[in-house]
């Protein structure tokens, strides 16, 4: 466990020895001699996490429980040489997340008492900001709150996957900021960078983004990688995250992946619904985009009904990125408190039909990349993968896509 903690007691010595089991343990520590200076620091420091004495001069525990419940509900535990039942339920009255008698534990004792207090803060804090951040009230969102949650606390390999734009990004992240790495950085690697970005980086959590695109020696790599830390018991190793385009089944399912890396991604996967699955969500989800959207933005506006009601019946096949999208164009071009089912109509068209024109754009540039690639490497399909940054079975499927003719070798 890791955090700033708050000790307060007027007895120097239990004070310090509680301060040094604590910094042991891997905490920052801040010591007050009573309740009045306690306040004060905590104000000032904002701790994780409060110890403190009951009786003390000036300002006692309880006093200064009740000072910190008004603003905070950071875990507080209360502790006294002179437990009775009247005293615990004083203090459990006013809020206190545990209370014990000094005298019949020990400092050891004291410090599992706290880290199970603050666990049970932090998992019930995580399960509300993830039910903020993945918005809905399907079977389908719930459950996967749920897993998000379930798994958030472990250190084993997750895998997410689904459609494009389905909000893999905001899976991952979440399991990674309300988790067991949400201490440190996540560093994100993309099939495109991945041959180049062989090799461990100083953070706590690592994201294989589109892993199904990743090179076999960059597969490889990090199979390897993930074998060794299950060894360890992903102990004191960066957790690894990794996401795929469409259905987890689809790494099973004949794809070109290094076999040990997909037995262990597959162990712990979870699957987006695309938005077409989940109709009757789009207005709550529409409605918490804009409000991001707007505070982004700086402006004030909400959808209207029909405009909700107008995007609950589109298709949206680019999912939850193109939804946003809609949504920040139709914010930005409507005047007034609302934004009207006409703008976000109009909106969506335009979109649609910019899109059409991307992609038709990009379909030329990818089939000239391969036939490129191709004819460069005389025809050798792994020196043309290694050339576009793909697996062999990737650049089969786009041979297969673009109708292109293979040479024959005699």
């Amino acid at each position: 466990m890791t955090g700033r903690i708050l000790v307060v007691d007027d007895l120097a010595h239990p004070r310090r020895a509680l301060a040094a089991e604590l910094a042991e343990a891997g905490y920052e520590v801040v010591e007050a001699g009573d309740g009045l200076e306690a306040w004060e620091l905590f104000r000032r420091l904002r701790p994780d996490a409060v110890v403190s004495d009951v009786v003390m001069p000036r300002s006692d525990g309880l006093d200064l429980l009740s000072r910190i419940r008004r603003h905070s509900d950071v875990p507080v535990i209360l502790f006294t040489a002179r437990a009775s039942i009247q005293s615990a339920a004083a203090a459990f009255r006013s809020g206190a997340d545990d209370f014990v008698a000094s005298d019949e534990l020990g400092p050891g004792d004291l410090l599992a008492t706290l880290e199970q207090s603050m666990q049970r803060t932090g998992l019930a804090h995580g399960a509300e900001r993830i039910e903020a951040r993945i918005v809905g009230t399907s079977a389908a969102l719930r459950r996967l709150r749920e897993r998000i949650h379930g798994l958030a606390s472990l250190r084993s390999p997750v895998l997410v996957s689904g459609e494009a734009g389905s909000g893999r990004d905001t899976a991952v992240r979440a399991l990674h900021e309300y988790g067991s790495s949400g201490h440190g950085r996540l560093y994100s690697i993309a099939a495109a960078d991945a041959l180049a970005r062989m090799k461990i980086p100083d953070c706590s959590a690592i994201y294989l983004d589109g892993i199904e695109r990743f090179p076999m020696p960059a597969q490889s790599f990090w199979s390897r990688y993930v074998h060794d830390c299950e060894a360890r018991s992903f102990e004191g190793t960066p957790r690894v995250f990794a996401s795929s385009e469409g259905p987890s089944a689809m790494l099973s399912a004949g794809s070109d992946i290094d076999q040990q890396l997909r037995d262990t991604l597959l162990r712990y996967a979870i699957e987006l619904p695309s938005l077409r699955a989940i109709p009757q969500d789009i207005p709550l989800i529409a409605d918490a985009l804009t409000e991001r959207l707007c505070a982004k933005i700086g402006r004030r506006i909400k959808l209207s009904a029909a405009a909700r009601s107008y995007l609950a019946r589109q298709t949206l096949p680019g999912n939850v990125r193109q939804l946003e999208d809609v949504l920040e164009r139709s914010i930005a071009f409507s005047r007034g408190r609302q934004i009207r089912r006409d703008t976000v109509h109009d909106v969506l068209i335009e979109l649609e039909e910019s899109l059409g024109s991307i992609r038709e754009h990009h379909q030329i540039l990818e089939r000239e990349a391969l036939i490129r690639a191709i004819r460069e490497s005389g025809g050798n399909i792994t020196r043309s993968a290694e050339a576009l940054g793909k697996s062999r079975g990737a650049v089969y499927r786009l041979i297969d896509k673009h109708n292109i003719p293979l040479r024959r070798r005699h």
